[in-house]
């Protein structure tokens, strides 16, 4: 039998975090750093090394941001946000991976493609992949040229009945956006790569990497004063005063003032946290013991089907009996608001489809995530509004050099990455470390 229980992900209070240096709130520090996610551990640990004071606020009870491996549900290890490692070349986690003993490891690329009971024929994968790599050489063209306009009208026309899952590969399942909604010149300038699955769970990582960190959880930044010599950060559990402030909260919550600050951010930079709002992804989980569906460790399915009502599986994740089911853009909008239930039915529908009314039964559990719900999040990643496609350099601009704004939204090139959040929190912490005397 389904369990439909909601997962709600602002109250994982219980899930295990990494040991913290602070128990409380310190009243008076050289640096504040709101929010404990990539960027917030990344600036955390920059900061340390080099010598300051400072403390990472956290308004949930949790740290790790939109990247959580959470252990209790299925009894092991399962990310409910950022699954894999992107570009991990161009990051520093490789590295810092090896340095802690933790493995990483890339699954195959090829993808399956199913219509209706059937694998897709050779001419139906050709065309897909051709859907794919035309649409990246006009995004290319686009960018060269500096056009920023809707992705949509970069799409290859004539791709028949694949155009639709070409428009969800590139658009609503990478950004969390449908095309119409995303600026191509953001989508030039994204740096991808290689994916690497972190074994263990993504966010397991960054929670070892937070530990002995000065991080405060359950504390939420209320108001941001810089109109005096030191900032002043307002929060559920007093008043911390600083030299400099970075705050790493995602763009929807700032754009709908979640914080408030004194004097108000530039009006340029309110205008990019707007033209920088989140995408939609979220995940069903469905375990499957037994790999009745025969499916390869890590294996990908996209589904060949009319319309935007689509997704994507991953089966036997890390070898497992754990099935991700993902989807984005509009739909996924529409179906975590018809909440948990709708979403699991449609996983399960479109096993139904695939495979038969038989892997509906070999089902034992199913949960969703609820990104878009989330009051501290609000969907997934950033992707810039068509016209929008510089406004990450806007974002990323010091104020009065005592406050910035970091985090993958802020990332030129890895925006939409755990990584480039990652990237953003050293940058930010650099410049403290810059700007601070002595």
């Amino acid at each position: 039998m389904i369990d439909r229980r909601s997962v709600l992900l602002a109250g994982l209070a219980g899930l295990p975090v990494a040991r913290l240096a602070f128990a409380a709130v310190p009243r008076d520090v050289e640096v504040v750093i709101v929010g404990a996610g990539a960027a917030g551990i990344a600036a955390a640990r920059r900061l340390v090394a080099g010598g300051r004071s400072c403390v990472v606020i956290e308004a949930s009870g949790r740290i790790g941001g939109r990247c959580v491996t959470d252990s209790a549900i299925f009894g092991r290890p399962c990310d409910l946000g950022a699954h894999r490692l992107i570009a991990a070349a161009a990051t520093p986690f490789p590295a810092m991976a090896r340095d802690l003993g933790v493995r990483l490891h890339e699954p195959e690329e090829e993808e399956t493609l199913r219509v209706g009971r059937r694998r897709a024929e050779d001419a139906e994968i050709d065309a897909f992949s051709q859907g794919i790599e035309g649409f990246g050489q006009a995004i290319h063209e686009a960018g060269r040229r500096g056009v920023d306009v809707a992705a949509s009208e970069m799409l290859p026309r004539g791709l028949g009945r694949v155009g639709d899952l070409v428009a969800f590969a590139v658009g609503a399942l990478d950004c969390g956006k449908d095309l119409d909604r995303a600026s191509s010149l953001d989508l030039a300038r994204a740096r991808r790569g290689s994916h690497h699955v972190v074994a263990g769970g993504h966010g397991a990582l960054l929670a070892r990497l937070a530990e002995g960190l000065p991080i405060v959880t359950g504390v939420a930044a209320v108001r941001i004063d810089r109109s005096g010599r030191r900032i002043r950060v307002e929060t559920s559990a007093g008043t911390i005063e600083a030299a400099a402030a970075i705050v790493t909260v995602a763009t929807d919550v700032l754009a709908r003032g979640g914080i408030r600050f004194d004097p108000p951010l530039p009006g340029d930079q309110e205008d990019a946290l707007v033209g920088l709002s989140l995408g939609v992804r979220e995940r069903v989980i469905l375990e499957i013991p037994g790999n009745p569906l025969r499916l390869r460790d890590d294996e990908e399915v996209f589904f060949v089907r009319p319309g935007k009502r689509t997704l994507r599986l991953t089966g036997n994740v890390e070898g497992g009996d754990l099935v991700f089911a993902d989807v984005g853009g509009s739909f996924a909008d529409e179906l975590v608001r018809a909440g948990e239930r709708a979403m699991v039915d449609f996983a399960l529908s479109s096993l139904v489809e695939a495979f038969g009314g038989e892997a509906k039964k070999k089902v034992a559990r199913g949960r969703a995530t609820a990104w878009r719900r989330d009051p501290l999040f609000g969907g997934a990643s950033s992707c810039a509004e068509p016209g929008h496609g510089d406004d990450r350099t806007i974002l990323r601009r010091p104020l009065d050099g005592r406050l910035w704004l970091a985090g993958e939204a802020s990332h030129p090139t890895l925006w939409g990455t755990v990584g480039g959040a990652f990237l953003e929190g050293e940058r930010a912490a650099d410049e403290v470390l810059t700007a601070l005397p002595g």
